[in-house]
C-alpha cells in the first residue's frame, strides 16, 4: 500500500466521530463487530499471496487507530467533580499555573493561556451549597478536600486580568484571584462555537480574576524568548505605522486580531479573505520555504539548511500561539525537510495524514472545529483531488491540439491556467465547508486569491523585515514596512470595491450533512461530465439534481425563541420566505445583535427582515434591535403596538426614523397574513393608555392551518383576563403553544387564562441564575398542573419550533 499512514489516519477520524455520535456503549459494540469481521475475513482468505496478507495487516493497524480515536475522545470529554460543580455554578478561589501564552490589551488588561494548572477553592462556596455535590462525604471531609489544591486537566484562559506586579511572560508562574467557570456551550442556532474551539486547543477552563501577581519568574526560555520578541515586533509596528495598518500587519504577521476593528474583519469576512487575518499554513511555508530555499541558493548544505529552516519556523511558531493550522503546516514542512535531506519522495497526504494522527491523539476536539477541518480539506484538495484534475485537464488539453482544436499554450498562460485550476479545486472542496460552518458564500472569493494569494509573499517579507529592522532603526523598520502598507491598502481598495457589486455576499443558511454529500456530489458530476465535452447535459444534470433537492425540501414553518439571557428574541421563517422578529433584547448580555441576532438569522439563511416586532420598549426586548438600527441592517416594517404611550417621541422610533427605518402601528383585530399563516393582534386595544409598558405589550395570536401559538410579550395577568371574551367569541382551537409572558413571573400567566387557552406546550425566555428569580415556581407549578410541557431557555438554549399547518415539533437547539 502506497499510502499507509493515511489509512491509519482515516480509521482515527472515523473512531472519534463514531465517539462523538455514539455513546461508549455503542462505540465499543461497534469496534468489537469491527474485530469480529476482520477475524473473519482473514480466516476466509486465509490462504491468499503475502501482499494481500500485509493489507489485512494494515486493516489491523486501521483498527487499533480507530479504537484509539474513541477513546482519546472519550479521555479529552471526561467529567470530572470540578467539571460537574461548574457546569451549575462558578467556583471562587485561586489559580497557580505556569504562563503559556500571553496577550495584552489597550488598557492593558491580559489574556493569558496558563498550563499545569491548580486550583484552590474557596471555602465560603460549602455555604454556596457545594456540599450537595458530594453529600455522601462527611462535612470535615468536605472541608478537607476541597482545602486541597486540585489540579485542573487541560489549560485555563484568563481573560481580563489587571496586573498588580511587573510585566508577565511566557514560562513565568503565577497566582490569581478570581472566579473559575466551565467553558459556555453553544445555545443558538449560528452562534460561535466557544468549547469546541477552546477545546480544540486544550482549554478547558475560563478564569476571571481580580488579582495576579507573578510567583517565580521563569528562567531563560523558547516561550519567554519568543514572547518577548513578539512584544517587541508589536511595539515597533504600533509606533511606524497607523491604526489601521497596525491592527491589520498585527493580525496578519502576529496572530493577533485584538486591535482589529468591527470594519476590518467584516471587509474581510464579506469578500472570503478571513484566512488572511489568522497565522495559517500559507505563513508556515512562506516564512520556512523561503528560508530554506534562500540557504540552499547560497550554496549552504542540505542539513544546515533543514536545521536553520525549522528552528525559525518553530520559534516563529511558539511566537504565533502554535495555533492549529500553524501546527499541521509545520509538521508538514518538517517532513518536507526531511524527505529533502533524505533525498526521498514528498508524498503530501502522508504528511498530512500524520500530522493529522498527531494533533487528534493531542486534542481530538480538533475534529469538530471549523478551521482544523477547512485546513485538512484544502492540503486534501492540493495533494489528492488537484493532481488528478491536472492529469485530466493536460489529457484533454492534449487532445484538443493534436485536433488542431486549441493553439499552442504559452508558458505565461499555461502558469495562469494552472494557478486558475489549482482555485477553483480547492475553492469547490472547501465551498460546502464554508456554507456549513460560516452559512454565506462570498463567489468573488475565488477570483480574489488570484491576487491576493501571490500578493502574501512579498506582504509578509516586507512584516519580517520591517519588524526586525525595528530592532535597531524606527526609521529603516518604517521603510521594510512600505511594500506590506501599500498592499493592505491595495486589499482594502480591492475588497471595498468587489463588496458593491452585486451578488458579493450569499447568504446560503446551514445547509445539513446530506445536503454537502449532496453538493459534493453535484461538484464531482459536473466536473466529469465536463470532461467527456458534454457541456449542456452537465448543466442540464446539476440542474435536475439541484430541482431534485428542492422537490424533496418541504417548506415548513420555524419559530425559534433565542437564549438571549434575561431576555426575550423570537425569530420566525415563513413558508413562503419571508423572516419576521418578534422582539429581541437583553439586559445580561451585551452586543447581542452581532453576537446572537444576525449570526441566527445567516443560519437560516436571511439577510434582512421583512418585519420587526417591537411587543414593548423596555430594554430586555429591544436593546438588540437598537443595535440592528446602528449597523444598517435591512428591516422592511417596523411593527409597535398602537397605544399613547407609543407617540414619535418614543425613543426606539426616534432611533429608527433617524436611519430611515419605516413603522406602522397595529391594534387590536389587526392582522398580518403570509399566506396561509395568519398573526392577528388580539391586544392593545387602539389608542391604549398603559399603566406601565408591559400592560401595553402586543398580544399575537398566530395560525397555520390547525397549528396554533400564542405571543404575550410581558403582559401582566389583569391584561390577560381581556384576551379570553375576544377568543371565545370566535370558537378558537385551544393554542398549541403558549409563550409565557414577563419571562414566567409570578404576576402572569393566572389559571383562568390557562384554563381558558389550555395550551400543549410552553416555552419561556429568562437567563440562568437571573436576579428576578424568573421563571417563578408558582408559574411551573400552574403550567404543569394545567397539564402543558414546559421549555425554558435557561435550561436548553434556543427553543426550535417547525410545523408544517398539521403537525408540529418542539426541541432545543442540537449543538454541531
Amino acid at each position: 500500500m502506497r499510502r499507509p499512514l493515511f489509512l491509519f489516519f482515516i480509521g482515527l477520524v472515523l473512531g472519534e466521530a463514531a465517539a462523538i455520535f455514539l455513546n461508549r456503549i455503542g462505540f465499543f459494540v461497534m469496534a468489537l463487530f469491527l474485530l469480529i469481521f476482520m477475524i473473519f475475513c482473514f480466516i476466509f482468505y486465509r490462504k491468499v499471496r503475502r501482499e494481500q496478507s500485509l493489507f489485512f495487516i494494515y486493516e489491523v493497524l486501521c483498527w487499533f487507530f480507530f479504537l484509539m480515536g474513541g477513546i482519546a475522545f472519550f479521555r479529552a470529554s471526561y467529567f470530572n467533580e470540578i467539571d460537574r460543580i461548574l457546569s451549575k455554578k462558578t467556583l471562587t478561589g485561586t489559580l497557580i499555573g505556569q504562563v503559556e501564552y500571553v496577550r495584552q490589551n489597550a488598557e492593558g488588561e491580559y489574556q493569558i493561556t496558563v498550563r499545569e494548572n491548580s486550583f484552590v477553592v474557596n471555602e465560603n462556596h460549602l455555604k454556596d451549597g457545594i456540599k450537595k455535590n458530594l453529600k455522601k462525604c462527611s462535612i470535615s471531609s468536605i472541608k478537607s478536600n476541597l482545602r486541597q489544591t486540585k489540579k485542573l486537566p487541560g489549560k485555563c484562559r484568563l481573560v481580563k486580568i489587571p496586573v498588580s506586579k511587573g510585566k508577565i511572560y511566557p514560562g513565568d508562574f503565577i497566582t490569581c484571584t478570581g472566579k473559575l467557570k466551565a467553558i459556555e456551550e453553544q445555545t443558538n442556532p449560528g452562534e460561535f462555537n466557544t468549547k469546541i474551539y477552546y477545546y480544540s486547543v486544550g482549554i478547558r477552563y475560563q478564569f476571571f480574576g481580580e488579582n495576579l501577581t507573578r510567583k517565580r519568574e521563569s528562567p531563560l526560555s523558547l516561550h519567554r524568548i519568543a514572547g518577548s520578541v513578539r512584544e517587541k515586533i508589536d511595539a515597533i509596528y504600533r509606533h511606524i505605522l497607523s491604526d489601521t495598518e497596525y491592527a491589520l500587519l498585527k493580525a496578519i504577521f502576529l496572530g493577533d486580531k485584538t486591535d482589529l476593528s468591527k470594519e476590518q474583519k467584516h471587509l474581510y469576512e464579506e469578500n472570503g479573505m478571513a484566512h488572511l487575518l489568522a497565522v495559517s499554513g500559507l505563513h508556515v511555508s512562506i516564512v520556512g520555504g523561503m528560508l530554506f530555499r534562500f540557504l540552499r541558493k547560497k550554496g549552504r548544505s542540505y542539513a544546515f539548511s533543514c536545521i536553520v529552516g525549522s528552528g525559525i519556523l518553530f520559534f516563529y511558531a511558539v511566537m504565533t500561539g502554535f495555533g492549529n493550522s500553524v501546527f499541521r503546516a509545520a509538521v508538514m514542512f518538517f517532513c518536507f525537510l526531511l524527505a529533502q535531506y533524505f533525498g526521498a519522495e514528498y508524498d503530501m497526504i502522508s504528511s498530512m495524514s500524520l500530522a493529522g494522527i498527531l494533533m487528534l491523539l493531542e486534542h481530538p476536539w480538533r475534529l469538530l472545529e471549523s478551521g482544523c477541518v477547512i485546513s485538512f480539506a484544502s492540503i486534501f484538495s492540493i495533494g489528492m483531488i488537484l493532481p488528478i484534475a491536472k492529469e485530466l485537464w493536460e489529457k484533454r488539453s492534449q487532445n484538443r491540439l493534436i485536433a488542431g482544436e486549441l493553439p499552442t499554450e504559452s508558458p505565461g498562460r499555461k502558469i495562469i491556467r494552472q494557478a486558475f485550476l489549482a482555485n477553483i479545486v480547492i475553492s469547490m472542496s472547501i465551498t460546502p465547508l464554508l456554507l456549513r460552518f460560516f452559512y454565506q458564500w462570498s463567489p468573488y472569493s475565488i477570483l480574489l486569491n488570484l491576487f491576493v494569494i501571490p500578493a502574501m509573499s512579498p506582504l509578509l517579507i516586507s512584516a519580517v523585515l520591517g519588524g526586525l529592522l525595528g530592532f535597531f532603526s524606527y526609521v529603516a523598520a518604517f521603510l521594510g514596512c512600505i511594500p506590506a502598507v501599500v498592499l493592505l491598502r491595495i486589499f482594502e481598495m480591492i475588497f471595498r470595491l468587489v463588496k458593491q457589486i452585486p451578488g458579493a455576499v450569499i447568504v446560503t443558511g446551514c445547509p445539513p450533512w446530506w445536503e454537502i454529500l449532496f453538493l459534493y456530489l453535484i461538484e464531482i458530476s459536473f466536473f466529469f461530465l465536463w470532461y467527456y465535452r458534454q457541456k449542456g447535459f452537465s448543466v442540464i444534470f446539476c440542474l435536475f439534481l439541484i430541482a431534485g433537492r428542492c422537490f424533496f425540501t418541504v417548506p415548513a414553518l420555524k419559530i425559534t425563541m433565542l437564549d438571549v439571557g434575561q431576555g426575550e428574541c423570537i425569530f420566525i421563517k415563513m413558508p413562503t420566505g419571508e423572516s419576521m422578529l418578534i422582539d429581541g433584547g437583553s439586559t445580561s448580555k451585551k452586543n447581542i445583535a452581532e453576537y446572537t441576532l444576525v449570526p441566527a438569522l445567516k443560519y437560516y439563511g436571511t439577510d434582512h427582515l421583512d418585519y420587526v416586532i417591537i411587543t414593548h420598549t423596555d430594554e430586555d426586548h429591544i436593546s438588540g434591535i437598537r443595535e440592528l438600527f446602528e449597523q444598517n441592517y435591512p428591516i422592511k416594517h417596523i411593527v409597535l403596538p398602537d397605544t399613547k404611550a407609543m407617540n414619535s417621541s418614543n425613543a426606539i422610533q426616534k432611533a429608527g426614523k433617524k436611519k430611515g427605518y419605516s413603522f406602522l402601528k397595529i391594534s387590536r383585530t389587526d392582522q398580518l397574513n403570509f399566506g396561509a399563516i395568519h398573526l392577528r393582534c388580539l391586544h392593545p386595544q387602539k389608542g391604549w393608555e398603559a399603566e406601565d409598558t408591559n400592560s401595553g405589550s402586543l398580544v399575537l395570536y398566530l395560525t397555520y392551518d390547525k397549528f396554533t401559538m400564542l405571543f404575550t410579550g410581558d403582559l401582566n395577568g389583569e391584561q390577560e383576563s381581556l384576551l379570553e371574551p375576544d377568543r371565545g367569541e370566535e370558537s378558537m382551537p385551544s393554542v398549541n403553544i403558549l409563550k409565557v409572558a414577563h419571562h414566567g413571573s409570578k404576576n402572569s400567566t393566572t389559571k383562568s387564562f390557562l384554563e381558558e387557552f389550555q395550551p400543549q406546550k410552553a416555552i419561556i425566555s429568562a437567563g440562568k441564575n437571573n436576579l428576578y428569580g424568573h421563571p417563578h415556581k408558582e408559574t411551573i407549578k400552574k403550567l404543569q398542573k394545567n397539564g402543558a410541557d414546559i421549555y425554558g431557555t435557561l435550561w436548553g438554549g434556543a427553543i426550535i419550533i417547525e410545523s408544517d399547518g398539521q403537525k408540529y415539533k418542539i426541541n432545543y437547539f442540537k449543538r454541531g
